[in-house]
């Protein structure tokens, strides 16, 4: 991308996020650049999602003075770390123009730093807010690396360096206490020798490995090649194992199955899979999604129950939102599966009200099928541009936006309602912009003199506008209400 082009979206972005309360606020509906079949209604999930989010706030979330934990169940007082890692990734990516969930995300991580061991990792299970059950217990990696990757998320959600800095720590600790050197994970920290053969492949994410190594960068090649080849191989070898292409809950070493079921420790590794593909278009991820899909897509979600029996495929007694969702998102793997896609979220949504455990995979697990889960850390537009100069427009808020004019004659850009007004001449090409850097919408069209783009199928939200035309591109921030 042409040098001037990144300076003047990188200012755009800059000012339209200081206007908010936060960098990315929800709903984001990213496209994900591409890489996944997402649902066909994205707003009318968000609004879902938003709605299972409040009981989730008013169910599981319990806060004490500074601290604050998710609960294991309503009304229970026992907390589990993996819960503490869904609950920051939640506050992180539900946090909208209106409601900052900063302060409940610092409270639900200094919970995670109270409870800390010797290793810097937080004891897997909790008997209140104020005390541990056992404070030599030890961690769990499934809570530490969703706490890690949350801690990178919020440093760019909410612009805090500190986050950055804690997010560091925590990788380098799960480093040193949770992964071998040959980069196959423990399970935690305090297994012994045991979590040599012992493996949760389900506890791994390929997603944030790249996040990581952008984080710890003395250990960048660690999380990029080493780690992430190694328990992608433990994924690919459990996957081959049937034709189902489920992930076992546990493995050896070399991903040969210890119980052939598909059961709550692995209902992570779809989302985990998808993720991957979401945000860095995975191939690898990619291909065990689509093994898991076709047998998926065999199966009526008002049907799918689990644990299932990996080998043969037959379906166990619970029919929650854990087997609904997080098989759910295998589904993103192809566009022929867009109709059962949609039929899975359906149902989920019908499923109401659950426990803690599946109402946090249904959130985790819409999230990403609705384009609300994007990789922040890589907000940059994706698309390229020849231009040789760019004119940063205006805002069309009060506010001006505080930077040089690096060309003269460029297309010009008002806001009137829904209506995008564009002076110029030509051949025009127009981008809609996430926040997240997702081109939404393009247009290309001729002017003579001027052009209208309507805008009335886009939702709320703040967005950047890129036209190109005459061989000049100009960018403007927008606010649509």
């Amino acid at each position: 991308m042409n040098r001037l082009v990144k300076m003047g979206l990188a200012g755009l972005f800059a000012f339209g996020l200081a206007q908010a309360k936060v960098n990315f606020p929800f709903p984001q509906m990213s496209d994900y650049g591409g890489n996944a079949t997402l649902l066909s209604d994205k707003a009318k999930a968000s609004e879902e999602l938003k709605s299972q989010f409040a009981y989730w706030l008013k169910t599981m979330y319990n806060e004490n003075g500074d601290v604050a934990g998710v609960r294991s169940d309503p009304g229970s007082d026992t907390y589990f770390s993996e819960g503490v890692g869904y609950g920051m990734l939640l506050m992180v990516y539900f946090s909208d123009n209106t409601t900052s969930y900063q302060p409940q995300f610092d409270k639900i991580w200094n919970f995670y730093k109270k409870m800390m061991n010797e290793n810097g990792l937080m004891i897997w299970k909790v008997g209140n807010l104020s005390q541990s059950w056992d404070a030599g217990n030890g961690a769990a990696l499934d809570g530490d690396i969703d706490a890690a990757a949350a801690l990178a998320m919020a440093y760019f959600q909410f612009g805090d360096e500190k986050y950055k800095e804690d997010a560091k720590k925590l990788i380098q600790a799960m480093k040193k206490s949770e992964f071998e050197s040959n980069g196959l994970h423990l399970p935690g920290d305090k297994w012994g020798d045991a979590a040599l053969n012992r493996k949760n492949p389900g506890y791994f994410d390929p997603a944030y490995m790249p996040v990581f190594a952008l984080i710890d960068t003395d250990n960048a090649e660690f999380w990029n090649k080493t780690a992430y080849d190694a328990n992608m191989k433990l994924y690919e070898a459990s996957s081959a194992e049937v034709t189902t292409g489920l992930i076992d809950d546990w493995t050896d070493k070399n991903g040969k199955s210890e119980d052939d079921y598909y059961s709550y420790d692995a209902s992570r590794a779809p989302w985990r899979n998808a993720k991957a593909v979401c945000w860095h278009g995975d191939t690898r991820a990619l291909a065990l999604d689509k093994k898991m899909a076709e047998f998926v897509s065999t199966v009526s979600a008002a049907n799918m129950k689990g644990p299932v029996l990996r080998s043969s495929g037959s379906l166990g007694n619970d029919h929650n939102s854990t087997f609904v969702t997080s098989l759910m998102t295998a589904l993103i793997s192809d566009a022929k599966y867009q109709a059962k896609l949609d039929e899975y979220w359906k149902e989920a949504v019908a499923l109401g009200d659950e426990n803690y455990f599946n109402q946090s995979l249904k959130l985790l697990n819409g999230l990403l099928v609705s384009g609300n889960m994007p990789n922040l850390a890589a907000a940059t537009p994706s698309q390229p541009t020849s231009s040789s100069s760019v004119t940063p427009e205006s805002s069309s808020s009060d506010a001006t936006i505080a930077l040089p004019t690096l060309a003269t004659k460029s297309p010009k850009m008002t806001l009137s309602g829904r209506s995008l007004q564009i002076t110029a001449n030509g051949n025009v090409h127009v981008d809609l912009i996430s926040m997240t850097g997702s081109v939404l919408k393009s247009f290309d069209n001729h002017a003579n003199g001027s052009l209208n783009v309507s805008l009335k199928s886009v939702p709320n939200g703040l967005y950047v506008v890129r036209v190109k035309n005459a061989g000049v591109t100009s960018l403007k921030k927008i606010k649509l209400d």
